[in-house]
């Protein structure tokens, strides 16, 4: 279901994704690497994290040498602005009765450069009524990645629309 998605959305995650030790099978090694993918909730900053690192390394913090690979802290736009209320009235004539909420995802995004240089930006779209929300999770980042033509053909018009209405 949703839940782990909801769970990772309130809080700073850690993902160990690869793990690098030895030259040979039957040596054993002198160090080990491991890469985490670090997550961070809006608010938690680069001393926090490595706090939370701190703790879940416990007695062999000494021994652990961190490569911080730079802060790259959370980013967000504001819940009201004159784009969110375009991208509203567009959703309304393109899905009539539907209701526009906010909405937090895990991950990055590109949106993050622009909202540091203090542009509003969110990430937006409609997806299709042919596809659940969990089966269109499973499209990202995987072997297969991909989109359903309906939603790219909503999410197109959604874009196209707005952008229209938002110039005039």
């Amino acid at each position: 279901g949703t839940a782990p998605m909801f769970y990772a959305a309130t809080r700073t995650t850690f993902s160990p994704n690869m793990a690098r030790a030895g030259v040979k099978l039957n040596v054993i090694p002198d160090s080990a690497e491991i890469d985490i993918d670090i997550r961070t909730l809006a608010g938690d900053d680069g001393q926090k994290v490595r706090d939370m690192l701190r703790d879940a390394i416990g007695d062999l913090w000494d021994q652990v040498e961190i490569v911080d690979e730079g802060d790259n802290p959370a980013s967000e736009s504001p819940l009201r602005s004159p784009l969110w209320d375009t991208l509203t009235k567009v959703t309304q004539k393109l899905v009539p009765g539907s209701e526009t909420i906010p909405f937090l995802i895990v991950g990055a995004t590109d949106a993050r450069f622009y909202r540091r240089k203090g542009v509003t930006a969110y990430g937006y779209g409609l997806m299709s009524e042919r596809i659940s929300f969990r089966e269109f999770a499973t499209m990202f980042h995987g072997n297969n990645e991909r989109i359903d033509q309906e939603s790219l053909r909503l999410s197109t018009e959604l874009w196209e629309r707005t952008a229209r209405e938002f110039l005039v």
